[in-house]
């Protein structure tokens, strides 16, 4: 222990009877320190008594959760694969919880409306989200969203995994494959037109980014969703389109339309001699159809985890899985972390693909 310095000598340290012969200060400091040290042992168990009754706060609204109806906002038309998709998740959870969890459609704008209300909504769990690629597509061609994905936004699960999507062309274009389709492209500049479900689809994307990386010119003809898109590629109107491989297989095996290539990472199972657009050339070519839950930022994470747990039970379920099969998508309830991860690396990747292939929609 240190003794006061000595005013005539500086530095230098005067003994410790010389403390108690000045009127006992150094068993007056003792006695200060057992109070302090009582008043902090206090404020630690205070403390500790306020961490423990938090905790079990959390618990306790946690197993009680929910008390009312939940919302899950599909932010497309009712019907298509999002609709689908998120019905035969509410239908479980509304089983799990004993308590109804409802479809909400808010369509319009590519998805930005249904999204933006999530984003703004109160934190409490009680309204999520279910959205597709188009999510980290919207991030780069709109400058202005009126929300931020990344921060407005808490990844929950990922309900579909990724699956490439399939350039197809009708018979009456006459190519059968990527190689055929470049060399007729760049004889007939502007001529050959490719369809897609709206402006910012992943199906644009995927257009726009082949023809900046092949070299020519096609021309997008967006329609109000991928069924009327694809009804005018059967019937001829438009010469080329990407959809996704479980829509367009049947036409494809009875002769109606030909498959070039598919634009995944991988060559999907069901297409083991296709080639995808990576293996023809195309580089980074890297574009894949999936969905996702979210919920608002800052909802309490005990509730993130209530409901990715019962998301991803849902997902195990046989019937579920059957209906999966039969859309021909792949069920994956990943950790939150673990969706949080892709879609920060989808949004990079995307804005690369986007910035490539120049697309702007504001």
């Amino acid at each position: 222990m240190r003794t006061p310095a000595s005013s005539s000598c500086p530095g230098v340290r005067r003994p410790f009877f010389y403390t108690i012969a000045r009127g006992g200060s150094m068993l007056n400091s003792e006695r200060s320190f057992r109070r302090g040290a009582h008043r902090f042992v206090h404020a630690v168990m205070a403390i500790s008594t306020l961490l423990t009754s938090a905790f079990w706060c959390i618990g306790a609204f946690a197993q009680s959760y929910p008390t009312r109806p939940i919302k899950l906002v599909v932010p497309f038309p009712a019907g298509g694969p999002a609709d689908v998709l998120g019905r035969l998740i509410t239908q479980k959870l509304s089983e799990s919880f004993g308590s109804p969890v409802i479809v909400d459609n808010r369509s319009g704008a590519n998805g930005i409306i249904g999204t933006d209300l999530v984003a703004k909504a109160a934190p409490d769990g009680y309204m999520m989200l279910i959205n597709t690629g188009s999510t980290t597509i919207n991030a780069h061609v709109y400058s202005k969203l009126p929300y931020d994905l990344m921060r407005d936004l808490a990844p929950v699960t990922m309900v579909a995994a990724p699956s490439g999507l399939v350039l197809v062309s009708h018979p009456s274009l006459g190519v059968s494959s990527v190689k055929d389709l470049i060399a007729l492209a760049k004889q007939k500049p502007g001529q050959i037109s490719f369809s897609s479900s709206g402006n910012g689809s992943a199906l644009q994307l995927a257009g726009e980014l082949f023809s900046a990386i092949a070299g020519v010119k096609l021309v997008h003809v967006p329609y109000k969703g991928a069924g009327p898109a694809f009804n005018d590629l059967l019937s001829g109107q438009v010469q080329l389109m990407f959809p996704a491989t479980v829509s367009v297989m049947p036409y494809v095996n009875s002769g109606r339309l030909r498959v070039l290539a598919q634009t995944g990472a991988t060559r999907e199972p069901g297409l083991p001699n296709v080639p995808t657009l990576m293996e023809e050339g195309f580089g980074d070519f890297n574009i894949t159809g999936w969905f996702g839950i979210w919920v608002p930022a800052r909802t309490p994470g005990v509730i993130v985890r209530r409901l990715h747990a019962e998301i991803a039970r849902a997902l195990k379920l046989s019937d579920v899985r059957e209906r999966f099969d039969a859309l021909g998508v792949s069920p994956s309830g990943v950790s939150p972390e673990e969706f949080g991860k892709f879609v920060h690396e989808d949004y990079e990747r995307i804005g690369k693909y986007v910035k490539q292939a120049d697309i702007r929609l504001d």
